[in-house]
């Protein structure tokens, strides 16, 4: 009799010790799923979502105007959304810039091809590889405020102020951006609606020329509308 006791008390911790596995199991397995959800959905939530105006054939075209020494000259800069597949962007840029050579400023004609992230703005590849890994600087997230950090391919920083200004004949909304470097300073606002840059400022000085550029959107096919 104390024999089968024995056993039968043995049989019952064995089923004891089962069960308290399988608790333990589930619950292993329930906080782990829980985790991977959540460390996904914070991921979904951090990634901002692709600008609705962004399809192939998308263009912005400034009015580049140049002063330095009592001389001037006007440019045009144009980028353009060329291709648009899963998360890439082909952007071409044709734009002028500025060459000093011994006292003399010239305004230079030059071309770069961009392949953007779609949705982290990263440039992935380049006619020039010094610009991979950085940031296009044509277009931030829309939803933003003052305070917001801003990452493009002049560094990060936070957005000032807030501003209205005339581009593209209209009264624009935007948001200000600014840089402070040793010989050179930018401003930059970006559209509030869509997050393009409509403006550009930049002060640089070259060989003790001072020499400034401003910017103007004057042309696209982007509708502009929040």
């Amino acid at each position: 009799m104390r024999s089968q006791i024995i056993a039968v008390n043995w049989h019952r911790g064995e089923n004891g010790v089962n069960r308290k596995t399988l608790i333990l199991t589930a619950m292993s397995l329930i906080i782990i799923v829980s985790l991977a959800m959540g460390t996904y959905v914070l991921i979904l939530l951090k990634a901002a979502p692709r600008p609705s105006w962004m399809k192939v054939g998308a263009y912005m075209t400034y009015e580049q105007f140049f002063t330095w020494a009592g001389q001037n000259e006007t440019e045009l800069m144009t980028w353009s959304l060329t291709r648009l597949q899963d998360d890439l962007v082909d952007l071409r840029l044709v734009s002028h810039g500025v060459d000093v050579n011994e006292g003399n400023v010239a305004i230079v004609a030059g071309e770069e091809n961009w392949t953007i992230n779609a949705d982290s703005r990263e440039i992935t590849n380049s006619m020039d590889s010094y610009y991979i890994g950085y940031k296009c600087p044509f277009w931030i997230e829309k939803d933003a405020k003052i305070g917001s950090g801003v990452d493009v391919l002049y560094g990060k920083t936070t957005i000032s102020k807030s501003e209205t200004i005339d581009a593209l004949g209209q009264r624009r909304d935007c948001w200000v951006v600014e840089y402070d470097w040793t010989t050179s300073g930018m401003k930059r606002w970006y559209d509030k609606s869509t997050g393009i840059v409509l403006k550009i400022d930049v002060i640089q000085f070259k060989q003790n020329i001072r020499i400034e550029t401003t910017e103007t959107a004057v042309q696209t096919n982007v509708n502009l509308m929040p």
